[in-house]
């Protein structure tokens, strides 16, 4: 009988020279990525807002008070440049802080410390607000805390930053970022060095509903006394979500939603990983659009459309709420025509595409576009492009959108203008 083993003997020591191979390339490539992470340099980045003096702080040009602290073994961290901004004043800071023409220029000390300000949150659009501080709440962006800064580090130099707030003892606090602790943020952006914290926040008295949905923590947050319908924006996400993330599949694993009535503007505004919308909002609108799903669609977009081209932000928008809406279950089929119905004889009033701001009836011009691209190039191979024109990059243009489509769909859409 022939010896079963040293017949198969070549086969056997090829596959155990292929497995030693396999375990000698993971070990090599966790040993360079752990010897990268070996060589970056940290410092701690902490801003800390002071609302304990709220009482004086409700009044429309009330100035919040925020500390900067930079604490580093060594010169990390070496410069800090912003442009001037109505919203902040009062700069002070150790080391050398410098302001030329409309830019200030802070050159943080070797061993770090401490830049002061103070930033005004309160921001009127028209006749209400669209951010703002009372005696007994304060919903804004948290982007209005610290300037959009051009920092200057050393090339392995990254950052640890947190977001700390300081509050009356009847007060709370939600971000979209994990707490760490008491009113204190982890700020963490991967992608970049220096991480500016960003979204939507909610201090004060408020309510909030929690819970997971598909993987994402969802917290729904607004002032007591104020109209906010918390628990139906939560059972609304419970099952458009899956379905939106399902499209987007860089949709952030946390999600935060604000609200109040109370003066605040009667729209919805998205920002990263949050939105606000006003607790006035219907969920679902008579014509078949949704204003948090929209809105949520800005979210999962990784970027946005170019300058003067806004009505693909809002265009995509709109159809995919629409969209959407009707694959999770929210519309029926008759439902969603008579909803694209609607956006098509709304779209005959517009000369043309939206430019820097898309709305009404050039957004609708939009939407019927978006839907003839969908039948066009059919449901795989327009889930495709969206997924695609939704991934990190560089502004979207028109063209782009058309590559994309032709790359997709493997010939040129007649449904997508020229230029």
């Amino acid at each position: 009988m022939p010896n079963i083993f040293l017949s198969n003997f070549p086969s056997i020591c090829k596959a155990v020279c292929l497995a030693l191979t396999f375990v000698c390339l993971t070990l090599t490539a966790q040993t360079v990525q752990s010897a990268k992470q070996k060589k970056l340099k940290y410092y701690d980045f902490e801003i800390h807002a002071d609302f304990s003096g709220v009482g004086s702080l409700s009044s429309d040009d009330a100035c919040v008070p925020v500390t900067v602290t930079v604490k580093q073994d060594r010169a990390i961290l070496r410069e800090l440049e912003w442009h001037d901004s109505s919203i902040f004043s009062q700069f002070s800071a150790d080391g050398e802080l410098k302001k030329r023409k409309k830019a200030w220029r802070w050159k943080v000390p070797k061993k770090g410390g401490v830049l002061e300000y103070c930033t005004v949150l309160t921001h009127k659009r028209g006749d209400s607000y669209d951010s703002r501080v009372t005696k007994d709440w304060a919903l804004f962006r948290a982007d209005d805390l610290l300037p959009a800064a051009a920092s200057k580090a050393v090339r392995s130099g990254r950052a640890r930053t947190r977001l700390i707030f300081s509050l009356p003892d009847n007060w709370s606090s939600a971000t979209r970022y994990p707490l760490v602790d008491k009113h204190t943020y982890s700020v963490r952006n991967p992608e970049r060095n220096f991480d500016r914290p960003t979204g939507w926040v909610q201090l004060g008295e408020f309510g909030v509903r929690r819970d997971i949905v598909d993987g994402t923590k969802v917290a729904i947050a607004a002032p007591f006394g104020q109209e906010v319908r918390r628990l139906e924006i939560l059972t609304l996400l419970a099952f458009t979500l899956p379905e939106i993330k399902d499209w987007f599949e860089l949709f952030p694993e946390r999600l935060l939603v604000v609200s109040a009535s109370d003066q605040m503007w009667r729209g919805a505004l998205s920002g990263p990983g949050s939105l606000y919308i006003h607790g006035d909002r219907a969920l679902v609108s008579e014509n078949g659009t949704s204003t948090i799903v929209h809105e949520l669609v800005h979210i999962g977009m990784q970027r946005q459309a170019v300058e003067n081209a806004d009505w693909i932000d809002e265009g995509i928008a709109e159809y995919m709420a629409i969209l959407l809406l009707h694959r999770a279950g929210g519309l029926t089929e008759n439902r969603f025509n008579i909803a694209l119905d609607e956006q098509r004889q709304w779209a005959k009033q517009a000369k043309s595409l939206g430019k820097r701001n898309s709305t009404g009836a050039e957004t609708a011009k939009a939407v019927v576009l978006f839907a003839n691209l969908h039948e066009e190039m059919g449901d795989k191979n327009f889930k495709e492009w969206v997924k695609r024109v939704a991934q990190r990059g560089e502004p979207i243009t028109l063209a782009e959108l058309r590559r994309l489509a032709l790359e997709v769909h493997g010939t040129a859409v007649n449904s997508l203008p020229s230029g």
